[in-house]
C-alpha cells in the first residue's frame, strides 16, 4: 500500500471498501476492527437503527456508503507523528488588544482541556484569533482540525490558513472537493466529513456553530464529539451562538471569550430600513428597489441582494436582466452547482453584483459592497439570519462604513430584533 497517508488519522472504514491487503495492513498496524451496528447504534455516525427491513441499514449516513448490520468497520490508528515543531506561524497581521485577550484565553482552555466558546460579532477576526493557539498546538506535535457547517466557508478558510502556517501540512476536505484525502496536521472541512473520524483530533475548532446544517443536528453534534480525543478539547466560535452553549456557560461547563468589537475597532453597519408600499416585485422590481439599484450601478458600486427563497430570487434575476441589461451579475443557491464558481467572479470583482439566498449569510468576505436584504420580513430570515447577512458589510477597514439595506412590507419582530441587537453591539463595543 503506497498511499498510506490516504488511510491513516482516526479514519472510519467499511471493509466492503478495502482490499484484503489493505485490511492485513491496517490491521498489523493498530487499526481496529468492530461491527458496523451494534445494539442498534451505527457505529460511523453513532445513530439508532431503525430495525423495519429485513435488512437493517442506517439510513442517517447513508450519503456517506450504505453500513448494514452484515458489514464490519475498520478505524485506523489515530496516533501520527509531526516531528517538525519549529515555530510555524508566519502571519504578519497584528491581533488587538482585545483579540489578544481572547487569544490568550484559548490557549488557557488549551492548556486545562476545557472547551470554549469565542462569541464575538462578524468581523471580528475570529479566525485569526486562533492562530496563537494553532501554533501552540503545532508546536506540541498535536493535530487540529477547523470545521465549518458550510462548503464556502472551508473554501474561504483554507488559503487564509495556509497561508498563515506555510511549513504545516494542511489538507481541504469537504463533499465536493477533488483532492484524496491524506493524513494533515491541519484539516480544514465541512463538519460532516468528521463522520468519518474517531478520536483522531486533539483540537476542533468548530466555526459557524449556529449554522445550517449543523444547528441541532443531532448526527452531526455526536459526530464533533466523536472524532475529538478523549484528552482533546473544542473550540467554537460564532457571532450568534445557539442557547445550548450559552447555557453550558452559565453551567460553567464550558469557558468564553466575548468580543463585541470588529478587529478595525468601527462599528457594525446599521441597517437602513425601508418600508415597501407594494410586493418587491411589483413593475417587476418595486420602485424604490429598483431607484437604490439604478444609483449602485451609475456609481460602479459592487452590491449583494439577499432573498428569502430560490424561484424569488430567479424572478428577481428574469426583471434584472430586462431593466438592466448593462449591469454583470450572477445568482446563487445551495441547488447551483456552479456556485463556487459564481462566488469567486464576485470575490474576483469579475461582476458588479450577486443574488443569494441565506447561503451566503455567513463565512464570506467581500471589500468595499453594499447588502441588500429583499423581503427581509420573510419567515426564511430569522433575526439570526439578518444580523449574519448585516455582517457582510463593512468588513474591511478601508470599507468600514459599507451600507446596509432591509426592504419588507411589514416591520416585523425578525427585522425589530436585528436592528435592535446590532445597536446593542455597537453600544457595548464603545464603552
Amino acid at each position: 500500500m503506497n498511499n498510506l497517508n490516504e488511510y491513516l488519522g482516526g479514519r472510519i472504514f467499511n471493509t466492503t471498501e478495502l482490499n484484503d491487503e489493505q485490511i492485513e495492513l491496517l490491521l498489523s498496524i493498530g487499526g481496529k476492527k468492530i461491527n458496523a451496528i451494534e445494539n442498534n447504534v451505527c457505529q460511523r455516525c453513532l445513530m439508532m437503527v431503525k430495525n423495519n427491513s429485513k435488512l437493517i441499514y442506517c439510513r442517517s449516513c447513508i450519503n456517506l456508503g450504505r453500513i448494514s448490520e452484515r458489514d464490519q468497520l475498520i478505524i485506523s490508528p489515530a496516533e501520527a507523528l509531526f516531528s517538525d515543531r519549529s515555530p510555524s506561524l508566519q502571519w504578519s497581521g497584528e491581533l488587538t488588544i482585545m483579540q489578544k485577550k481572547a487569544s490568550e484565553e484559548l490557549i488557557m482552555a488549551y492548556n486545562t482541556g476545557v472547551n470554549h466558546l469565542v462569541w464575538a460579532v462578524t468581523g471580528a477576526g475570529k479566525t485569526e484569533m486562533t492562530y496563537p493557539l494553532i501554533e501552540r498546538i503545532i508546536s506540541d506535535g498535536k493535530r487540529v482540525a477547523f470545521c465549518s457547517p458550510r462548503v464556502d466557508v472551508c473554501i474561504e478558510l483554507f488559503p487564509r490558513i495556509q497561508a498563515a502556517f506555510p511549513q504545516v501540512s494542511i489538507g481541504l476536505f469537504h463533499g465536493k472537493s477533488e483532492e484524496t484525502y491524506s493524513l494533515t496536521q491541519i484539516m480544514i472541512s465541512t463538519v460532516h466529513q468528521l463522520i468519518k473520524f474517531d478520536k483522531a483530533f486533539d483540537v476542533l475548532i468548530i466555526d459557524e456553530v449556529d449554522s445550517y446544517p449543523l444547528a441541532g443536528n443531532e448526527m452531526l453534534e455526536k459526530a464533533i464529539y466523536k472524532a475529538k480525543r478523549p484528552t482533546g478539547n473544542l473550540v467554537f466560535l460564532s457571532a450568534t451562538p445557539p442557547k445550548r452553549l450559552i447555557k453550558d456557560v452559565e453551567n460553567k461547563k464550558i469557558t468564553i471569550s466575548k468580543l463585541y468589537q470588529r478587529f478595525h475597532t468601527y462599528p457594525l453597519p446599521q441597517p437602513k430600513c425601508h418600508m415597501l408600499f407594494k410586493s418587491s416585485d411589483y413593475f417587476r422590481i418595486n420602485p424604490r428597489i429598483k431607484l437604490k439599484i439604478k444609483k449602485l450601478i451609475e456609481n460602479n458600486e459592487r452590491f449583494m441582494l439577499f432573498f428569502p427563497k430560490i424561484p424569488a430570487m430567479l424572478k428577481f434575476s428574469e426583471s434584472l436582466k430586462i431593466i438592466f441589461p448593462e449591469l454583470s451579475f450572477v445568482d446563487v443557491s445551495s441547488k447551483d452547482e456552479q456556485r463556487l464558481d459564481k462566488v469567486s467572479q464576485f470575490r474576483k470583482k469579475e461582476i458588479q453584483a450577486i443574488l443569494t439566498t441565506t447561503i451566503l449569510e455567513r463565512g464570506v468576505t467581500f471589500k468595499n459592497i453594499t447588502v441588500i436584504v429583499i423581503d427581509a420580513d420573510a419567515k426564511e430570515f430569522s433575526k439570526t439570519a439578518l444580523i449574519q447577512i448585516a455582517g457582510r458589510a463593512g468588513r474591511a477597514k478601508e470599507s468600514y462604513d459599507d451600507e446596509v439595506h432591509f426592504y419588507y412590507q411589514s416591520y416585523n419582530r425578525q427585522v425589530k430584533q436585528a436592528c435592535s441587537e446590532i445597536k446593542y453591539l455597537n453600544r457595548q463595543a464603545s464603552k
